[in-house]
């Protein structure tokens, strides 16, 4: 698979490549594919427990957090 680079992918992927450690831009990539997804499912693991205000400072656009709400129903 080929990716089309521009300046900014570019500086994304460098800096991606520091953070991560990775010499590589395959590594830097796979890290940041595993660090996404782990992150995403413990997000929406706690979501329903935490206040709104909380999922409001962990949604990013890149990566929405929702939770599920009962509205006008009650728990028996």
């Amino acid at each position: 698979m080929r990716i089309r680079m521009d300046d900014e992918r570019e500086d994304r992927l460098r800096r991606l490549m520091e953070k991560t450690g990775e010499s590589t831009k395959a590594g830097a990539i796979d890290a940041a594919i595993k660090h996404y997804l782990n992150d995403l499912e413990n997000k929406r693991r706690v979501a329903d427990e935490l206040p709104t205000e909380f999922i409001e400072e962990l949604h990013t656009p890149w990566m929405p957090l929702e939770r599920e709400t009962n509205v006008g129903q009650t728990e028996d």
